[in-house]
């Protein structure tokens, strides 16, 4: 599992920066990416990776100001040129979105050959999407913005195939029988197979925030913990607490001081103003904790497995 960054700054591109857009790649687990904001020129930034358009089947939306969302019209148009002809996609967003896009694409003259299919977010939802649990959580923005938490299902233990051939049980389907049951008998005896295989290893989850202010609730926190990777905004990276309260954002430090009542693998601050000149992102950079990073366009976080 891999976290790609797209776009990592705020409000308007630079030179260097482009605005919002994140994949989860879960190629290697279901074959398939998770599209997470769609900024302005989302096309060209995949033209320059990997990416196959045709395997990203779920676009999700944290809110719907212009640089989290300039870049969907014209990635849903492209994905029909480029292997996603009828093969449907699913965008999750706040309300208003899809009437957005039928406007756009009414207006334009648009036509997708492949079947889309709108899902309107709130507060407390949860979707089983391809065996990962997606929970949405409301943040604190100008207009309603939310926190999508992706976690992954546990991946069941491996036999202990060594243990079988001490018993006398060579390998074979008889193997897959005996983990795929509660209890297996062999010459009369009836053993627990859960005995006879390792424990499973724990699926990883990675929560991406939308713009917000630092949030202090309790059940936030709470869904946060355990985090193998949480990616927050830091649209002020020096001092300005103040300021960043009153434009709905948040300052590096009082996140990091938030973040430091809860366990979590790896942090990545995006989102990141165009006012910050390159040194001034060095030195905050060199500054910052082991395991905690300021993103940068084409970044690419890998998740391992028992990051905690």
């Amino acid at each position: 599992m891999k976290f790609k960054v797209l776009g990592s700054g705020a409000g308007i591109p630079s030179r260097t920066r482009n605005t919002q857009s994140f994949v989860l790649d879960v190629v290697e687990e279901i074959n398939q990416y998770f599209l997470i904001d769609t900024s302005e020129a989302l096309q060209h930034r995949i033209l320059d990776t990997t990416i196959r358009p045709s395997k990203i089947r779920h676009v999700f939306i944290t809110h719907l100001h212009g640089d989290h969302i300039l870049g969907l019209p014209g990635f849903l148009s492209s994905r029909s040129h480029q292997g996603g002809e009828g093969i449907p996609l699913i965008v999750y967003g706040p309300p208003g979105l899809e009437e957005w896009i039928e406007t756009t694409f009414r207006t334009s003259g648009t036509h997708l050959n492949y079947a889309i299919q709108f899902v309107e977010v709130g507060n407390g939802d949860v979707f089983d999407i391809e065996g990962f649990k997606v929970s949405v959580q409301l943040l604190d923005h100008a207009i309603d913005s939310f926190l999508y938490v992706f976690e992954e299902p546990d991946k069941p233990g491996a036999l202990k195939s060594d243990k079988l051939r001490e018993m006398g049980i060579k390998p074979g389907p008889i193997y897959k029988q005996i983990k795929s049951s509660k209890t297996f008998e062999h010459e009369g005896i009836i053993y627990n197979t859960c005995d006879y295989v390792s424990a499973p290893t724990a699926g990883r989850k990675v929560a991406v925030h939308g713009d917000t202010r630092v949030i202090r609730h309790k059940d936030y926190l709470d869904m946060l913990e355990g985090s193998d990777l949480i990616v927050h905004e830091a649209t002020y990276l020096h001092g300005e607490q103040e300021k960043a309260h009153l434009y709905y954002h948040s300052e590096i430090n009082d996140v990091l001081f938030n973040l430091s009542q809860i366990s979590y693998g790896q942090l990545l601050f995006s989102h990141i103003s165009n006012r910050y000149d390159a040194e001034m992102v060095r030195l905050v950079e060199e500054q910052l904790p082991s395991g905690i990073k300021l993103a940068h366009d084409f970044i690419e976080i890998t998740i391992p497995r028992d990051s905690q």
